[in-house]
């Protein structure tokens, strides 16, 4: 097989594009279909350079198809619905594991909160996790992230994890085995990022904004005013995603609950099964496949 066999011709000019760092609003055009704007990026390259992201283009499927990974771009069938909601959507996906294969319509429950969680915040998050409609949605970050994780594969529900870096530089290093755990599980590991990137700062913000449009609804466990999970109740509120945030207590910790509560997020109970029953709608609720018609 030649580098970059497996991929079609499609993924591999979205993959050209992303190295030559062609502007996001002109690779969304390329992935949805606009061959004007394929056009309009050639007659603005070199033959060199061109040749040059040709060339590596098929390299970083080569190392992609070696890792298990595909790219799934914005217009396809399996390209996460809830995603389409945003202003600014992904050009292409890079995946691994598993992933339905007609995308509906806002799905899951996404859990954030710190990393420094305190050890109640974490056993409620993994408990939550447990009994909250799937599949779970979180960043794969220390904290409430891995708990949350580790909680949906506890019973077997599909654990979606989006993340800030590229494939093989996980972050944190320590949550290799987690990566794998999740895409064995039958969940699936997101990224915006090449392979080999590092994350960045401003890329773990962005990937705040992907949790928070894929899921149905998003939980907030605790935080302090200025966590990263506050980043993502800011976009879930502005995606008009219905938000929850577990009740604060008088702890510093829990600062940024209250801040998303009076904020219009609901107040959710400690009591596992109360807030279960808080979201049993999201369970019960008809969701829409793109493409087809109204499933329960």
């Amino acid at each position: 097989m030649t580098p970059g066999g497996g991929f079609a011709p499609s993924a591999l000019v979205l993959i050209a594009a992303a190295l030559l760092r062609i502007p996001a609003r002109r690779v969304r055009a390329l992935a949805l279909g606009d061959e004007g704007a394929l056009r309009d990026w050639i007659a603005n390259e070199s033959a060199t350079r061109l040749a040059e992201a040709r060339r590596d283009a098929r390299i970083v499927a080569e190392r992609l198809e070696r890792m298990g990974a595909r790219v799934v771009a914005l217009g396809t069938p399996s390209y996460p619905a809830g995603l389409r909601d945003l202003r600014d959507p992904p050009p292409m996906l890079f995946v691994r594991g598993s992933l339905p294969e007609r995308a509906r319509w806002r799905e899951g429950t996404a859990i954030v909160g710190a990393r420094d969680a305190d050890a109640d915040a974490c056993a409620f998050a993994r408990a939550f996790a447990r009994v909250a409609p799937g599949p779970i949605v979180s960043g794969l970050a220390l904290g409430i992230d891995a708990v949350a994780h580790e909680g949906a594969l506890d019973v077997g529900t599909p654990t979606l994890a989006y993340v800030a870096h590229g494939f093989g530089a996980t972050y944190p290093p320590e949550h290799r085995d987690l990566e794998d755990r999740i895409v064995d599980g039958g969940g699936a590991i997101l990224t915006e990022s090449l392979p080999g990137e590092a994350v960045r700062p401003y890329a773990l913000v962005r990937r705040d904004r992907l949790q928070a449009a894929h899921a149905a609804a998003i939980v907030l466990v605790a935080s302090a005013t200025d966590g990263g999970a506050m980043h993502a109740l800011a976009a879930a509120r502005k995606l008009d995603r219905p938000r929850y945030a577990l009740e604060p207590r008088d702890d510093s910790a829990y600062v940024g609950n209250g801040r998303a509560i009076a904020e219009g997020a609901a107040a959710l109970s400690w009591d596992i099964a109360n807030a279960r029953a808080a979201i049993a709608t999201l369970a019960n609720c008809n969701v829409t496949t793109i493409g087809g018609d109204a499933t329960s």
